[in-house]
């Protein structure tokens, strides 16, 4: 280099103008290279560098997605649908109406409900009713019918004295026929014992008369008892015919029917009885006036023994005679008395019956009670059967549970519908959230509360902000239908994803513009704050 120096010219005037001209320097050519190079170098080292520091404080994935709360409409009861007042991508309030279905049979159901319920409470007032009138017709019934066994057993002593007068009055024809046998001897005794005969043959004409209409007038007594116990008859046939109507209806209970027959059956057991006694009044009429007929006869006998104190011995035949029929007379009477006390004894075993059916007048009211009970419970029933028709009518109109925008309608106007059928969705898109799916790997210094940031694919050039929410309990995979099962031979590790939730920040400009299942890119700032 120095030869070269030393042989240029030291003046460039003095130069030849024929020499050639120097090539051009190539100097700065020769330093551009290595300084591209240094500035890649250093370019690359600083774009290294924020890399690491980047991954040392981030991590971030692609596989996330937005999610959002979607709610399924469908009806809780089968009808057919007359109006659909929303369409696809409405927005929609909370408690707005959606769909309408058919109401007329539910309408139908709440009204025979209501009259179900009616009826219920009409029955229970029936059988609260009902169990005041047995517990007052019972306490009437024994009280009546332990009057009647009293009434019986003071007949039959009635009966029985009778008897016991009747065979006295045997016993004393029986005397007067001994007397009568010792008047043969003593009717020659004078005319005056003769003539106080006739006076005592009088005395007993009268007081046969006597008994005669005292006879007649208990003949009159048993008739109006005949006529009294005919009209309890009649009206306890009534009662029988108007109440086997009411069980016809229902109105009344079989057992009040079964009452009113057996209070039938005693009525005519008495028109019976007052019958048979009119009878035995007739019986003791004809015995009066056989007894007034024997005074008479006696009568005749007393002033045929006057004539027989005349006459002596034929009178005295005459007055045996008439004693023997007054013995007839009385044998009679006794028979009638004993009729009256099996007819006195009958009377008291159906007394004790009436008595015993009245005694059962606890078990009635107790029975009725239960009736009553029984309609206080179809009333709950009723009740509870409008209360549910009601609900089902209501059912027929649905509504919007929560705000959000319809998706997925495939409710029509006149579908039939079943409980469950699909008919809209309500997608809430202001609620959305991302679900980022990270790799174990990225997990480590992962908490909640950690800042994020959001790129959605579909608005390029948006981020963002939000902040992580919570960590999965499990993969994914752990959900999958047919999860991983790692106890294989042929066993390859495979890097699993754990679903992160992801909160967007409200308040966020075009938030309105993200959907549900748009995809994005999620990085969580591991330097931020967070907590467990």
């Amino acid at each position: 280099m120095s030869e070269d120096i030393s042989a240029m010219p030291a003046n460039g005037d003095d130069a030849s103008p024929d020499a050639p001209a120097a090539p051009p320097s190539r100097r700065p050519t020769r330093f551009l290279g290595p300084v591209i190079f240094a500035l890649l170098l250093l370019g690359g080292a600083w774009w290294g560098h924020g890399s690491y520091v980047q991954a040392k404080t981030h991590t971030a994935t692609d596989d996330a997605y937005l999610t959002s709360d979607m709610t399924q409409i469908a009806p809780q009861v089968t009808g057919t649908i007359t109006q659909v007042l929303v369409h696809d991508n409405d927005m929609v309030k909370p408690g707005q109406l959606l769909v309408v279905l058919d109401e007329s049979s539910y309408r139908a159901a709440v009204a025979q409900a209501q009259a179900n319920l009616q009826a219920a409470i009409a029955a229970a007032q029936g059988a609260n009713v009902s169990v005041s009138l047995t517990s007052a017709t019972g306490t009437a019934e024994l009280q009546q019918a332990q009057g009647g066994v009293e009434q019986a057993q003071s007949g039959i002593g009635s009966a029985e004295a009778q008897v016991a007068a009747s065979q006295a009055t045997i016993a004393k024809s029986t005397a007067s026929t001994r007397e009568a046998q010792a008047g043969i001897a003593t009717a020659q005794a004078g005319v005056e014992a003769a003539r106080a005969n006739l006076r005592q043959a009088q005395a007993s004409v009268e007081a046969a008369a006597t008994a005669v209409t005292n006879a007649k007038a208990g003949v009159r007594v048993a008739e109006a008892s005949v006529t009294a116990a005919s009209a309890t008859a009649t009206n306890a046939a009534a009662d029988m015919k108007r109440y086997k109507v009411l069980v016809g209806q229902g109105a009344a209970s079989r057992q009040v029917y079964d009452h009113a027959v057996s209070a039938n059956d005693v009525a005519q057991a008495q028109v019976e009885s007052a019958r048979q006694q009119v009878e035995m009044a007739k019986q003791t009429v004809a015995g009066r006036v056989a007894d007034l007929e024997a005074a008479k006869q006696r009568l005749s006998a007393v002033q045929a023994s006057v004539a027989a104190a005349e006459a002596q011995l034929g009178a005295t035949g005459e007055r045996a005679h008439a004693v023997a029929e007054d013995i007839n007379s009385a044998r009679a009477a006794t028979k009638v008395a004993e009729q009256g006390v099996k007819q006195a004894r009958a009377q008291r075993v159906r007394a004790l019956g009436q008595l015993k059916q009245a005694q059962t007048t606890p078990q009635q009211v107790a029975l009725s009670s239960t009736n009553a009970s029984q309609a206080q419970a179809r009333i709950s029933q009723a009740q509870a059967a409008l209360n549910e028709a009601i609900i089902k009518l209501q059912r027929c109109r649905i509504y919007a549970p929560r705000a959000g925008e319809v998706s997925k309608k495939s409710a029509t106007i006149g579908a039939l519908v079943q409980p469950g059928t699909p008919l809209m969705s309500i997608v809430e898109n202001e609620g959305l959230w991302v679900v980022a799916n990270y790799k174990e790997t990225q997990l480590a210094k992962v908490v909640p509360g950690q800042q994020a940031e959001i790129r959605v694919d579909a608005l390029q050039g948006l981020t963002f902000a939000g902040r992580v929410d919570s960590v999965a309990a499990a993969t994914g995979a752990t959900f999958a239908l047919l999860p991983p099962e790692n106890a294989s031979g042929n066993f390859t590790k495979i890097v699993q994803r754990v679903p992160i939730k992801i909160v967007l920040d409200p308040g966020q400009r075009d938030l309105n513009r993200l959907r549900g299942g748009m995809s994005a890119k999620a990085t969580i700032n591991l330097a931020s704050a967070g907590s467990q």
